[in-house]
């Protein structure tokens, strides 16, 4: 299965949590969504990555080829199906597109403010991903408050 990761899955060490024998195909963009931090996680003691639909969007990620036997653990080690859900998206990877597997949440909206280490494994995944430098701004954008703070 082709999967289309954009949270902490794009880390090398976080996937193989979920799925040992997966294998990076590369980098890849999902257009017609956007990067959010919308949901709460026990794990990550705050908000966590999803993607929500958006016309004039742009995700960044990694896409991994996972073997068959690990389907079933990633689905369980991701949250599906009571946490995340999983969707088909098409994947542009180099000059292709692409169906790929990918995890969101389509019922939360607004903001949750992310644990600063979270956002950090990231940034780290997407270096050693090789991930353009526009996924490092679209995730900036994403993990930072969506409006001013008001100190009274």
């Amino acid at each position: 299965m082709r999967y289309f990761a954009y949270g902490a899955n794009m880390h090398p060490r976080q996937m193989a949590k979920g799925s040992p024998a997966a294998r990076v195909l590369g980098p890849g963009l999902v257009e017609g969504f956007r990067l959010t931090f919308s949901v709460y996680s026990d794990r990550w003691k705050g908000g966590a990555a999803n993607i929500m639909p958006d016309e004039g969007g742009r995700v960044w990620g990694v896409v991994w080829d996972v073997p068959g036997e690990d389907v079933a653990k990633l689905d369980t080690f991701v949250g599906h199906p009571t946490f995340y859900r999983h969707d088909d998206v098409a994947v542009r990877i180099a000059d292709s597109l692409e169906t790929c597997r990918t995890y969101r949440i389509a019922h939360q909206h607004g903001y949750v403010k992310p644990d600063p280490g979270y956002v950090q494994l990231l940034r780290s995944a997407i270096r050693e991903q090789g991930l353009p430098v526009e996924a490092l701004d679209l995730l900036e954008r994403a993990a930072a408050l969506p409006y001013p703070r008001i100190d009274t």
